[in-house]
């Protein structure tokens, strides 16, 4: 994970099931001190899977080059925010690729940029949109809907369910976001706001847009200027 923040991506992560391990690497040292006093976030840092590194993030993968994962995610912040191109950029998307297993994918929130998107569709073969997520891999993805069904239904935080299948709200989620499936199929209306966009149609939305760079600052003075 790149990025710690509030922990609360963290504490989902660690909390999965299926993840045997979780390595952060986070820049700012001052949020293990946040985390420790909230208490919705504060048994992340006694996890056993979770292992936590102060550094910066793209710094430590090019000092790491042997450490492969699985997967890598990072709730980067708004395409605008200053030195966030860091994080968006296809130069550092290179880097990640290079710290993929095989089949490894990279989820990563874009804030909605169109360019962001582009730039994650140039830069790996295989990906789509999931939200205003990317998640991209050198290998086709696997949308097991099953599999996702099962991990949902067993997750526990702090020892309590997340989901309570006896609650209509809860039911309603999980079906809703079962649904989604049918987002994937060739059939589905390309007119109605989909959850799920593969990058062949992303390509073709944003065909003219440039790739974001470290050189051309993504969206950061862009977007000041109304121009992104």
């Amino acid at each position: 994970m790149i990025g710690l923040s509030s922990g609360s991506w963290a504490q989902v992560i660690a909390n999965n099931p299926t993840v045997a391990t979780l390595t952060i690497v986070e820049l700012n040292p001052g949020y293990l001190e946040l985390i420790a006093g909230s208490p919705d976030v504060a048994s992340m840092l006694s996890n056993p899977k979770v292992t936590v590194v102060i550094d910066d993030g793209p710094r430590w993968l090019h000092l790491n080059p042997q450490r492969k994962f699985d997967a890598i995610v990072s709730n980067t912040t708004w395409y605008y925010r200053a030195h966030t191109t860091n994080l968006l950029s296809s130069d550092f998307l290179a880097i990640i690729k290079d710290h993929l297993k095989a089949g490894g994918i990279f989820f990563y929130n874009t804030t909605d940029s169109a360019r962001v998107q582009r730039t994650g569709c140039l830069m790996f073969a295989y990906g789509a949109r999931f939200s205003n997520h990317m998640l991209l891999s050198t290998a086709p993805l696997s949308w097991d809907f099953v599999r996702w069904r099962a991990v949902l239904e067993s997750y526990r935080i702090d020892g309590h369910s997340v989901l309570d299948l006896t609650r209509g709200e809860d039911q309603t989620v999980l079906n809703w976001l079962m649904a989604l499936k049918g987002d994937l199929a060739a059939s589905a209306d390309p007119d109605r706001e989909r959850q799920i966009e593969p990058c062949s149609e992303i390509l073709i939305r944003t065909s003219g847009m440039k790739q974001v760079t470290d050189d051309n600052m993504g969206s950061e003075w862009r977007y000041i200027f109304g121009l992104e």
